[in-house]
């Protein structure tokens, strides 16, 4: 892939007739085309009368314009072409996005155009969109980051924003009511305007053609004065600085800052500061911190950015409670040392991840937070002097329950601890220059006689970080990943310097050393208690249930291997562990039926349902995969719009590990994991209707959609973690483009039958 200094990537900033701003971007090499539209206005720019409303308003929205209905409207079109969308509102901000086949971009424009100026707000739709929004609520109510701002707010003056209720529920969205109707339409007409949005567009349309696009859909929308958003008042004085928050899973220190404003340019480029913060290298803060057994992982977020000043988070996942002050400790004096560090060092730091490396609707989101700059002079001393709030999260701290944001939590105070002395010895070391040879990857992967218990796999990835911290100043992403019943190991940047990272990492692979073995009993217990959406840890699991329990050590001399080289020279058998596999390895056999699991942990119920292929035929997956486009649009209607069940659903085809096959999702407030079972078996049933009736064109669409995405591109890892060869790809998109209306409904029939088996996991909270 090319680098980004030869990316053939052009850029025009223009304004249309109407004088809305708007960002090109021609991307030649990519058939797909991006947008993303950007309103000036968020949660704390709605009347505090109707909290939610700004985020209802982002979901109704969807629900369709005046001119594209149904089908029509821009999700499910979107979803029958292969495409993506999302959306998101934040505190001065809401977001549309979209991906798409670049030849359909004018066209979902059209659609994104109708929905923004002429959104229908049917008072039916929103009474059951209503219900969507209180089930997030709910879903967001175990939400650890959520709370842990909500937390941080208790600390910020009573009158700032922060502290309102912004998320939404039944209880806040009286759509019965005609002053809530009133608000709602008037929201909008103030914010959904020209003067008041930004519109991104990316695609392989050379720029000219792209500001057409954006001229002949957005360029007549009329221009209206542009709304002033209220400013809102200093985060400062804080009027507390030491708390505690009592959540689930492992103890945190997180540090809350309250520095100058922050424009998008530096928002983003606080990502080379969190970077920097999580490097495990040698000489690094992490390292430091993991050597001491004081720490597991730290990040750095932006929790608010008003006109005036921003709050942002430092978290560190503690190894036990009790050490938060070394690390606090630790952190200043690594700051301090960073600060002090000469400036090419810090603008040298910048990512090492380009955005050409990224998919056109996350290169949109990336340019409209502002590329990143170099870590500038001003902002480090300031996090050192910023006002501070010290919170620790722990499972079982002491405190009184209190509402805050709208949600429930309990807050103690946290005793003040005079920190230790810190004499680190601290490198940033700077990377190394650009290679002139081209990226490739390396893929190995090792089956074991027995599959080894999980606790020796989080060894070795704990014992890998400082060598992945290493590699990336190389210009060299390395991780390991667990693949159900598989160890994989990638390494991909650089061709030149991909073998001498294989030969570091192998050592280690075999013997992590003692300091690290000894940590594999407290690692599988920490990831045990993790606290997280319940559909969150059910997707986690799945792989690992799939395969199988495992209770032994890895036996690497019974260890077969097999590996995919793209761009790079294949690993050598004598350099490599055990022994090179002779035949594909295959993902192991499933049984047909029923096969239920349950899955600990907190929160709302929540049902996955795997559904894997029966067999392992080109006509077979080719008809599965259209069967979950087809059912998808449907889906959310039925379980989520008609009958509330929840705000976190999924429906579509994937990969699991090596296992392909259908997967269906639901996560409720108010259903058990047996009567979310029920409901999706019910709309399973009642899909065969549905199949019979989808319209001809409508079938067609789809299944041209699948296959054009299905086109290969040369051999995959996916593909040879799944055992098909080479040619399967290529025999996918031709038999795709091929399928008929009897071929879908014998898929239905197959995944009815569970011929493949049906796996169930349940939250089990």
């Amino acid at each position: 892939m090319s680098s980004p200094a030869q990316s053939p990537t052009r850029t025009r900033h223009a304004r249309l007739a109407n004088g809305m701003p708007v960002t090109l971007v021609e991307d030649p090499r990519s058939d797909r085309a991006a947008t993303l539209v950007r309103v000036a206005a968020g949660s704390h720019d709605e009347p505090p009368a109707y909290p939610g409303l700004a985020h209802f308003l982002e979901h109704l929205a969807f629900l369709g314009g005046r001119e594209y209905l149904d089908g029509e409207r821009l999700m499910p079109w979107l979803q029958a072409r292969g495409g993506r969308v999302n959306a998101s509102t934040q505190a001065r901000h809401t977001d549309y996005h979209f991906e798409v086949p670049g030849a359909c971009l004018g066209d979902g424009l059209a659609r994104l155009f109708d929905m923004l100026d002429r959104p229908l707000l049917d008072p039916a739709a929103q009474r059951s969109e209503r219900e969507v929004l209180d089930a997030e609520y709910h879903a967001r109510s175990t939400d650890s980051t959520t709370l842990i701002d909500a937390a941080l707010a208790t600390a910020v003056a009573s009158d700032h924003p922060i502290r309102r209720f912004v998320a939404g529920r039944r209880s806040s969205l009286p759509v019965e009511e005609a002053a809530f109707q009133q608000a709602l339409w008037q929201f909008h007409k103030r914010y959904y305007q020209p003067a008041n949005l930004t519109l991104w567009l990316q695609g392989p349309q050379d720029l000219d053609e792209l500001q057409a696009l954006a001229e002949a859909h957005f360029g007549g929308w009329p221009q209206r004065p542009a709304s002033m958003q209220e400013l809102p008042p200093s985060l400062v004085p804080l009027t507390d600085e030491n708390l505690s928050l009592r959540l689930p899973g492992a103890p945190r220190l997180v540090l809350g800052l309250v520095v100058d404003a922050l424009n998008p340019a530096a928002e983003q480029t606080l990502d080379v500061l969190g970077d920097l913060l999580a490097d495990e290298a040698p000489g690094g803060l992490m390292a430091d911190l993991g050597e001491r057994g004081l720490c597991d992982c730290a990040t750095l977020r932006v929790v608010f950015r008003g006109a005036t000043d921003a709050l942002l988070a430092v978290t560190f996942e503690l190894a036990e409670e009790g050490c938060e002050a070394a690390v606090e400790a630790a952190f200043n004096d690594w700051l301090a040392a960073l600060q002090a560090c000469p400036e090419p060092v810090r603008a040298a730091r910048l990512p090492l991840v380009g955005l050409d490396r990224l998919e056109p609707m996350e290169q949109l989101r990336e340019r409209a937070r502002g590329l990143p700059a170099p870590l500038s002079s001003p902002l480090l001393p300031a996090m050192l002097v910023a006002p501070r709030i010290r919170l620790l999260v722990s499972a079982d701290a002491e405190g009184v329950s209190t509402q805050v944001s709208g949600f429930a939590l309990v807050i103690g105070r946290l005793p003040v601890v005079e920190p230790p002395p810190v004499d680190g010895a601290w490198r940033f070391v700077m990377p190394e220059p650009a290679s002139e040879q081209a990226d490739g990857r390396l893929h190995m992967r090792w089956r074991f006689a027995e599959r080894p218990c999980r606790s020796h796999f989080l060894v070795r990835r704990r014992a890998l970080r400082a060598l992945a911290g290493l590699s990336r100043l190389q210009g060299v992403n390395l991780r390991i990943d667990e693949e159900g019943c598989d160890w994989t190991l990638t390494v991909a940047g650089p061709g030149d310097r991909l073998p001498g990272i294989l030969e570091q990492a192998l050592p280690i692979l075999r013997q992590p050393g003692a300091a690290f073995a000894n940590q594999g009993l407290r690692l599988l217990a920490r990831e045990r208690s993790a606290s997280d959406l319940p559909i969150r840890r059910l997707l986690e699991a799945l792989p690992s249930i799939l395969a199988g329990p495992g209770k032994v050590e890895p036996d690497w001399a019974a260890a077969r291997w097999d590996a995919l080289a793209l761009g790079v020279a294949p690993p050598e058998s004598a350099a490599s562990l055990g022994e090179p596999a002779t035949c594909p390895l295959l993902p192991p056999p499933l049984h047909a039926g029923r096969h239920w699991h349950r899955v600990a942990g907190e929160g709302e119920a929540a049902l996955l349902l795997f559904c894997p292929l029966p067999d392992r035929s080109v006509t077979c997956e080719a008809a599965w995969r259209l069967l979950a486009r087809a059912l998808e649009t449907d889906f959310y209607r039925r379980l989520r719009s008609e009958l509330n069940l929840g705000y976190a659903l999924f429906c579509g085809f994937r990969q699991v590990a090596g296992w392909r096959g259908i997967l269906f999702a639901v996560q409720s407030p108010h259903c058990a994991p047996d009567e979310l079972l029920g409901h999706l078996e019910a709309f399973l049933q009642g899909a065969a209707k549905t199949l019979h009736e989808l319209a001809d064109s409508t079938l067609r669409v789809l299944a041209e959609a699948l296959a054009s995405c299905l086109a290969p591109s040369g051999p995959t890892w996916a593909d040879q973690l799944a055992g098909v060869d080479d040619g399967h790809a290529q025999a996918l998109s031709e038999v795709a483009g091929r399928l008929s209306r009897a071929d879908l409904l014998a898929a239905h029939a197959e995944l009815l039958s569970e011929q493949g088996g049906w796996c169930l996991l349940a939250s089990d909270a």
